[in-house]
């Protein structure tokens, strides 16, 4: 795991990857449930259709979240890693509908709050996958001591 690229150490420099992974999915957990909530506001008060398509994103957030939690707490590399590749869809789709509302709106403030949440979504990405590394670097190491050298036998 050594020689990979964009693999942090460490979350914000001083908290383990697995805390720092904790925090990522209950952070996630919290918005996707406060945006299930506004979804379900939009459809029932304001009655507005497009609320569906959000309340159905948002809900499967809270399940990705819960999946990533679950992982973590099983130390499933599978399971965080279907998080990763969930969530790198979604930041490159959020970039494509960003990078266009931007040209339709010619908004400098949407392009920064754009690149903004973009490098913290990918950074928080990065963190979660390196966490994933460490379980499948942990299964190899564990995997190769358990067997015997020719000499030992």
């Amino acid at each position: 795991m050594e020689n990979k690229k964009f693999v942090p150490k460490r979350f914000c420099g001083c908290i383990s990857l697995r805390t720092g992974t904790i925090i990522i999915a209950v952070l996630s957990l919290l918005f996707g449930l406060g945006n299930v909530g506004f979804s379900i506001y939009l459809v029932v008060e304001a009655g507005a259709s497009e609320g569906w398509v959000d309340l159905v994103i948002n809900v499967a957030t809270v399940i990705l979240a819960i999946a990533l939690i679950h992982g973590i707490r099983i130390k499933s590399a599978k399971l965080v890693m279907v998080w990763v590749w969930l969530m790198a869809l979604s930041i490159a789709l959020n970039i494509t509908m960003g990078i266009v509302f931007i040209f339709i709106t010619a908004s400098i403030i949407a392009a920064f709050i754009l690149f903004v949440m973009s490098a913290l979504q990918i950074y928080f990405l990065l963190v979660v996958r390196s966490y994933a590394l460490t379980i499948i670097h942990a299964d190899t190491l564990m995997i190769s001591n358990d067997i015997p050298l020719q000499n030992e036998v």
